[in-house]
């Protein structure tokens, strides 16, 4: 069987699962059909000193260099599978259709949009793993073992200091070229906060924060927005919200070794966030409309000043001024549950690629991570995702995401941490996260709370079980 043949046979078995995912707190919610693809036909006309490919090891060999299998006849493509939908996946294109033409190298963009995370399961149980694929924050504990080591690019040395962990597994091997890192905490209006007399720099404790989402409900306005019909989007505040409770320095439940080890007390410290959520919900501190609401109608909100605050990728800044572009944004980290412990943001994967290790195509796929590693391709992909930039030498001052978070480091005392699912939970319980948020929202009484509480414990305990075997 072909490996077209083999990825359309997946698609298939994947679109009968009926399944969700989440591409990534950042992403966008369109689907995009599983077969959608690019390809643009190889040039025909190398010359035959060129027949032999080569990798790139410097930005012009990474824009001039000529594959000679992608150049020869046309008959080879590079699959590259990607989690972007809507306008991101057209500018990403356009970085794949220049790189095509300046270097001969055919480009099949394949994007199954919301299904990618459960499309890439099932190619992994089939072996049938695309040439490059983005791994949405999952390189090391996910992928890995399908991955390439790529320590020895020469873009390797230009990765921030700040996701270098992130990405780096116990022996210090990276498996991703990361263009963009993504980091979580809370977007807010800045005329909704001042309106309301809420100064953002202090909400320095989870007793802070509730306060000023009191001043905001009584000023007329809605506290925190969810678009829970992208029901992901619930499970972006579960996830916000955690590292205050649990893994934050001077947390009140500290528990990040008892979540990594399988030890945590589900019965006796579980409830704590739930509660929390469950408290908001009756206060009116979220959008009435949660299930109807989608994450764009987030943007709209923040940015018309219909809502203060968004939990959730600093991502949305960009995504809030591409609605209301002289709206003024700013982003704050999650505050702690005590007064003095440490305000916290999440940092992750962004826009990171990886090459699949058996690929029929290495130098050309790490040819391709060169070209997205030079500044001015990270910088349209830094554009087209929104996110922080993670490669020195992109355009800093041209990231609005960028500069709110800059703008807010000096007034917290900051915890940084990697993403709170990605970091305590065993893989697989970003939808567990979902369904137990909208027990609560749906019921926020304490039989609510306790139906949340089971699926959350019963899941953790069989996937963390299924882990260990």
């Amino acid at each position: 069987m072909s490996k077209r043949m083999k990825r359309i046979l997946a698609l298939g078995i994947v679109g009968a699962m009926a399944m969700s995912m989440l591409a990534g707190c950042s992403g966008s919610t369109e689907n995009q059909g599983a077969g959608e693809t690019n390809q643009k036909e190889a040039a025909d006309s190398a010359d035959a000193e060129n027949a032999e490919a080569k990798d790139a090891a410097s930005d012009d060999a990474a824009g001039d260099n000529q594959n000679s299998e992608a150049s020869a006849a046309g008959d080879m493509s590079l699959e590259v599978e990607v989690g972007y939908t809507g306008d991101p996946l057209e500018q990403i294109r356009e970085v794949v259709d220049d790189f095509t033409a300046k270097t001969g190298i055919s480009v099949e963009l394949v994007t199954p949009g919301a299904d990618y995370e459960t499309v890439m399961k099932t190619r992994m149980a089939s072996g049938d793993m695309p040439d490059v694929f983005t791994t949405h924050g999952w390189s090391v504990a996910r992928y890995k073992e399908y991955l390439t080591p790529l320590n020895d690019e020469s873009w390797y040395e230009k990765i921030d200091a700040s996701i270098l962990p992130v990405i780096s597994d116990q022996e210090g091997n990276i498996y991703v070229l990361p263009v963009t890192q993504g980091m979580n905490g809370m977007t807010y209006n800045k005329k909704v906060l001042e309106d309301a007399g809420v100064k953002a720099e202090e909400i320095l404790s989870m007793d802070d924060f509730m306060a000023a989402c009191e001043k905001i409900r009584e000023n007329g306005v809605t506290p925190v927005h969810i678009g829970g019909k992208d029901s992901w989007t619930t499970a972006c505040l579960y996830n916000g919200l955690a590292p205050a409770f649990y893994t934050a320095e001077g947390c009140k439940y500290p528990s990040g070794d008892d979540l990594k080890d399988g030890s945590f007390d589900w019965d006796a410290d579980g409830k704590y966030l739930l509660e929390e959520i469950a408290d908001m919900v009756q206060a009116g501190y979220f959008n009435t409309d949660f299930i109807t609401a989608d994450e764009a109608s987030s943007f709209v909100a923040l940015g018309e000043g219909k809502c203060a605050f968004m939990f959730g990728s600093l991502g949305y800044v960009q995504k809030t001024k591409a609605v209301v572009s002289d709206v003024e944004i700013g982003v704050i980290p999650v505050p702690s549950t005590m007064q003095g412990g440490k305000s916290q943001y999440m940092t992750g994967e962004g826009s990171c690629f990886g090459i699949f290790k058996d690929t029929e195509h290495m130098a050309q796929a790490k040819q391709f991570l060169e070209f997205l590693s030079l500044p001015e391709n990270a910088n349209r992909i830094m554009k087209a995702d929104g996110e922080m930039p993670a490669l020195d030498g992109m355009d800093k001052e041209g990231s609005d995401c960028y500069q709110a978070y800059q703008e807010s480091v000096n007034s917290f005392d900051i915890y940084y941490d990697n993403l709170f699912d990605r970091e305590y939970y065993p893989s697989g319980m970003w939808s567990v996260m979902t369904d137990a948020v909208m027990e609560v929202f749906m019921d926020p009484t304490e039989q609510g709370i306790d139906r949340a509480l089971s699926l959350l414990k019963e899941n953790y305990i069989d996937k963390y079980e299924a882990a260990q075997e």
